[in-house]
């Protein structure tokens, strides 16, 4: 059900905050079922604050017909980028998640007020062949129409749109048309018109509303265009007339190919994978801050080395400033899930929101929490992923949030918050690049060489042996070589995100403090302080895969602070549903529970298929492919 704000009411808040003052844009489709987009935004950015530019994340790729495994992907290419008012339109295009970001603006230039930038793209295998009877044709030839079902805002949308105006161009006139917003499976209609071109309106599209526009036209207008599901053939053609020559150089390639990715790759794990440590400092320890030579606060020169085991020291408190999160990446060098997780339970610890548990009254009904919004204490300061972490959980949903609610939307916004991560590690001269890209490069190299060694070994070898000979066999060898040497390449390359000496001490006070959860003995912690204790270091553990002993110590604590007539007061950020009073252990295993269901339901991504908008009960806000969304940096 949609709330509907009176049209003024809500313009007068768009015009005090950031949003899109107006979005047009022409979709022309091309008969090969290519898409080329020209985007005209003007953006509003907040009164008095200066930032670097915008984005925009359009949706490449997405399930198919629930299949797992397979994926509708549509190609994004010829990216161009203007700004008519003058804003720094520099733009780079990146990989995020499911989407590809076009990141436009400059690092080192600011931008303010109102500002309009032009985008230009084009989408590959958009268009959906449909049969007579509304189903999906394997191509157009066995079509009656051919269908444009696209989302032009995803619901993971949170800018507000006072206005937007699409037109699209098509090889002939559209002969049925519809327009959906609002959340996802909204059936409110907005503004369309068929013809040639096609128009599309809508206005005052709030935070988290989609916009899904659907054109119908006849097959006979288009080439013979299906969509793309990523499971395609490839071809390779190698050739050369020196037999001899070639089935030796082969031979000696693929025999030899592994031993130097070996080499290459073990030295430089060894010189450039370990991690640095501070050579004359006990683990865990920093240089003094303030005594550098130039006297500005910088840690003072220290010399560091590479490798060597971790000493772990027991340390009683969490590494100062390092919030749960954070522990959680510099770790395993990766910003789980689960890091994600706990940093919504460690915020609710802090006072930004609680966590009501709800266990159903069903024989087979799961358990659900409710997330409540609070003000948040004002001498916090939240981390641009913390703020980016409750904006996506709260922003376009309000202050009361189901868990179950985020199923199948949240994905494309925790790959955002996970992005933030890496970034706040790297600020914090934890690692000098993103653990994730220097990964994501070495991987990739990777891959590529195992991808075109199963081409050489599949698809080169016949190729080259109907044209050298039937003598010809190094083909095999060249194949097989470059599949080990890949799976080196992809192997070693996990091992290459080193962290600084900074990092490396953060890791030993990080392990320390494991191990005082582990270890901690429930006489060592003071009655007084013993529920603050057990909340403030409750993220930790579950990051730490420790909850349940941490709740046993304090289940122990607890028995011991009754019988001396001191009982504990229990936390009042998570509400527990259970029908006796609740302890500690309750609540640690229902905050474990919370921690592994929020994984999952965070990573869920919804499916698409190739079925007919207007067939099968109609289509509604964010049913189509595709989907975009934005904001400012």
């Amino acid at each position: 059900m949609l709330l509907l704000l009176p049209s003024t009411a809500l313009a007068a808040s768009n015009a005090t905050g950031e949003g899109m003052q107006s979005f047009k844009a022409v979709y022309d489709v091309q008969a090969d079922g290519s898409m080329r987009v020209t985007e005209t935004i003007t953006w509003r950015f907040p009164a008095g604050e200066e930032r670097h530019g915008i984005f925009r994340n359009i949706v490449v790729r997405m399930g198919w017909n629930d299949e797992p495994g397979r994926y509708r992907y549509f190609d994004l290419t010829d990216v161009e980028v203007s700004s008519p008012t003058g804003a720094p339109d520099q733009f780079k295009v990146s990989d995020n998640g499911a989407a590809q970001e076009i990141r436009i603006g400059s690092p080192s230039e600011y931008t303010s007020g109102t500002q309009v930038y032009v985008v230009g793209y084009t989408l590959h295998d958009v268009v959906n062949p449909i049969t007579a009877d509304g189903k999906p044709a394997t191509s157009s030839d066995q079509a009656s129409t051919v269908e444009l079902y696209y989302n032009v805002f995803g619901t993971n949308e949170t800018t507000a749109r006072d206005s937007a105006q699409i037109e699209v161009k098509a090889p002939d006139a559209s002969t049925k048309v519809a327009c959906f917003q609002g959340p996802q499976g909204s059936t409110t209609a907005c503004t369309a018109k068929a013809g040639e071109p096609s128009t599309f309106t809508a206005t005052n599209l709030a935070s988290g509303d989609a916009m899904t526009i659907l054109a119908s036209y006849p097959a006979a207008a288009f080439d013979s265009v299906q969509p793309v599901v990523l499971e395609g053939d490839s071809q390779s053609s190698v050739g050369s007339a020196a037999a001899p020559a070639l089935n030796a150089a082969a031979w000696v390639a693929g025999i030899g190919a592994p031993f130097v990715a070996l080499a290459v790759m073990g030295t430089l794990v060894w010189t450039r994978g370990r991690d640095e440590r501070y050579a004359d400092l006990t683990p865990g320890l920093t240089p003094s801050f303030g005594s550098g030579a130039s006297g500005d606060g910088t840690p003072t020169a220290a010399a560091t080395v590479r490798g060597g085991r971790t000493t772990v020291a027991v340390q009683f408190q969490p590494p100062a400033g390092v919030q749960p999160g954070m522990v959680g990446t510099i770790i395993d060098e990766t910003a789980n899930p689960i890091d994600v997780s706990a940093t919504i339970i460690d915020l609710a610890v802090r006072g930004y929101l609680t966590i009501e548990e709800d266990a159903g009254s069903g024989m087979f009904s799961r358990t659900d929490w409710t997330l409540t919004r609070q003000p948040g204490p004002s001498d916090d300061r939240l981390l641009p992923y913390e703020r980016q972490l409750l904006d996506g959980v709260f922003g376009s949903r309000g202050d009361v949030v189901v868990l179950s609610e985020l199923k199948n939307t949240f994905a494309s916004t925790l790959k955002g918050i996970q992005a933030e991560m890496y970034r706040e590690v790297v600020r914090r001269h934890w690692f000098r690049t993103s653990p994730e890209a220097q990964r994501g490069v070495w991987q990739g190299l990777g891959v590529l060489l195992v991808v075109g060694g199963f081409l050489l070994l599949f698809f080169g070898q016949g190729a080259l042996t109907a044209i050298v000979g039937s003598g010809f066999t190094g083909g095999f060898a060249l194949g097989a070589g470059l599949i080990v040497s890949g799976g080196i390449v992809t192997l070693l390359g996990r091992r290459m995100a080193a962290k600084t000496a900074e990092g490396s001490a953060v890791l030993a006070q990080s392990l320390g403090f494991k191990e005082y959860l582990l270890t901690a003995e429930a006489g060592q912690i003071e009655f007084e302080e013993a529920s603050n204790v057990f909340s403030r270091y409750l993220p930790y553990a579950v990051v730490f895969g420790v909850a349940d002993r941490w709740a046993s110590t304090f289940a122990k604590v607890a028995q011991a602070a009754e019988a001396a007539g001191q009982p504990l007061v229990m936390p009042t950020w998570y509400l527990w549903s259970g029908s006796t009073m609740p302890d500690f252990t309750s609540i640690a295993n229902g905050v474990d529970s919370f921690s592994t269901t929020s994984t999952g339901t965070f990573t869920s991504t919804p499916g698409s298929s190739g079925s007919s908008g207007f067939s099968g009960g109609g289509g509604f806000s964010g049913g189509g492919g595709g989907g975009s969304s934005s904001g400012s940096w």
